[in-house]
Formats: structure tokens, sequence, C-alpha cells
């Protein structure tokens, strides 16, 4: 069945990672494990004891194909100016070496990444207020400012796209600072279907000058991404993480960036999850920014998500249409 699911051309992340999830694994090789991966609840014999690494993430045109982001545990997206969007790609259980291209923090970044214990955050830089906000942020900044010597420009796109870090330099730069991330989900057992829910082909995400499609691919186990009507390609392929989850979050002004939305993550809203061919509706609600995102259904019980790379949507009101 493998071997068929490779030869129909789907990338090896994610017939790899659907091997995880499925119900042979769980109940042969899984059970050997007693460890599971705090970001992607895929079983390993010891979890890295390191800090997770965000990376910001440059998502227009002419930025694309990125670079390892679908080796990414979780990939957060938002607004920015002029209605576009940005990626924090978040690496913890798998580090590739090389990740970009890499753009500049915002404010909502701040509250996003508060809740995965001081996370390293990689990105090109940002205007001197949001620099000084980082500066006092839960986070461990190892931005190109401050760890210039893992940031390389590459001749294969024009700047400002076409900045490069690696990560082994990233965690050097860090010098053992930073905490090991918690929990942030809930994970089904492998081969376990979603708790209630409708069968779904997906979601679309209109952020403005980006529109975003989720659909789902049963032979990807995955949610095929598309942006602006073509097919997100990365460097290892098309991007179809195997969850998709879509909290509709109020975008105000930044304090510190008049020019910059700035999504509000602590207080409560709207939410979907996309799993397994399915769309479970919900409500998510944190009351702290060092708190996770809790996402919980209609009977206020969380939703679990099928183990493997999540995908956050921090959708404007309005936005999102179910299908």
């Amino acid at each position: 069945y493998w071997a068929g699911v490779i030869g129909g051309g789907t990338p090896y992340r994610n017939v790899i990672a659907g091997f995880l999830g499925a119900t042979e694994y769980g109940n042969r090789i899984g059970r050997i494990y007693d460890e599971t991966n705090p970001l992607t609840g895929v079983a390993t014999r010891s979890a890295p004891n390191r800090p997770a690494l965000a990376v910001k993430i440059d998502n227009v045109d002419a930025a694309r194909p990125q670079t390892a982001i679908e080796r990414a545990d979780l990939v957060y997206e938002e607004k920015v100016e002029g209605n576009l969007t940005r990626l924090i790609a978040v690496f913890h259980s798998d580090l590739p070496e090389v990740v970009g291209p890499v753009r500049s923090v915002r404010t909502t970044d701040i509250d996003v990444l508060d809740q995965l214990n001081t996370p390293l955050l990689a990105a090109s830089g940002a205007n001197p207020g949001v620099l000084a906000a980082v500066a006092q942020a839960d986070v461990v900044n190892v931005n190109a400012i401050e760890a210039g010597a893992a940031y390389d420009r590459s001749s294969s796109k024009r700047a400002p796209h076409n900045l490069f870090t690696r990560t082994g330099r990233l965690y050097a730069a860090a010098d053992n600072r930073g905490g090991v991330p918690p929990q942030l989900f809930t994970y089904r057992e492998p081969g376990q279907s979603p708790t209630g829910g409708s069968a779904s082909s997906g979601v679309d995400v209109d952020f403005g000058s980006a529109d975003i499609s989720f659909r789902w691919s049963a032979n990807a186990k995955g949610w095929l991404r598309s942006q602006n009507g073509s097919a997100h390609v990365v460097s290892g392929g098309r991007l179809a993480p195997e969850n998709v989850v879509v909290l509709e979050v109020p975008y105000g002004t930044s304090s510190i960036d008049a020019e910059s939305p700035e999504a509000h993550t602590v207080g409560t809203g709207r939410a979907w999850v996309f799993t397994a061919g399915k769309v479970i509706a919900g409500t998510w609600t944190r009351s702290d920014s060092s708190q996770p995102i809790a996402v919980r259904d209609g009977n206020s019980a969380a939703i679990a998500v099928t183990r493997g790379q999540s995908f956050v949507a921090l959708a404007p009101p309005g936005s999102v249409t179910v299908r």
C-alpha cells in the first residue's frame, strides 16, 4: 500500500507521517516507544531535550518555493501589511539544515510564541520598537542582528526574499538558553477516527491579498495547500499538513507599529479543526499568552488531532469558508 502511495507522487514526508499515524504503526512499532514529540504527538524513543525554534518565513509569491517548512512541527499564518501573510515555522522534532526565506518580526509573534516556554526566535530583524519588545519577550532572540553568522543571502532569489538561516548555527548562538516546549494539542491514538464533526473537503481563508485554501487528500493523508489559486509547493513538495486549525481572531493595529496589523490571540473566538478528512467546529480560548491556545468542541471537550504537522491559521473575522 505505502509503495503505491509513493508511486502515486505523494511527497515522502506525507507518506512517512501517514504511516506513523496508521493503525499498523500504533499496534506494532509505536508500542516500543514510551515518549512522544510534544509538538507533533509522534512516538519517539527519546524526545529532543532542546527549545523549539521559531523562524519567521516570507510568504509572498517572490519568496516561494520556501525551504524546509514542510519539516516544521507547527506552522502559524498571520496577516501583515497589505493584507498579505507571513508564516512562523516552528521546528523541534526535526531540524533541517537550512530554512527560509527569513523575514522580520511582528508584534503578533510575541504572544503567539509565549506558549512555547522560551523558544528561539529567528528573523531578519524588525523596526526599533518591535526589536525593543522582542528584547523583553520570553524568547531567545537569534535574529540576523544578534546572530549574523547564522544567516546567508542566496543568489537564487532577489533581496529581500533571499535570506536563509542555518539551524545548527542558531542553536549554537542560543548558548543553551531556552526551554523545552510543552504539548499544545490533544492527539488521537494511531488509527483512531476523529470524534464528532462532519466530512469536509477543506477550507478557504481570505486574508485580503492572500487567498489560502486547503483540500483533503486521502492519498496524501493531509490537507493540500494552495495560495492565490496555485499549489503551494516548497522544497519537499506540495504542502499537505496532517491538521489545519483555523482560529478566527480579532485584528487590531500594533501599538508599536501603526502600519502593522496585530492578531489578538488572548481571549476567545470561533475555531475549526480539519483532521482526517473531517471538520470539527468549536471554540478557542486563552486566558493568558503564556498558556496554550485551547481548542474545544461544542461539548467543551478538547478536539484531538492527528499526530503530525499542524498548520494554524490566524484568520480575520468573516474570512473563513468551510467546504
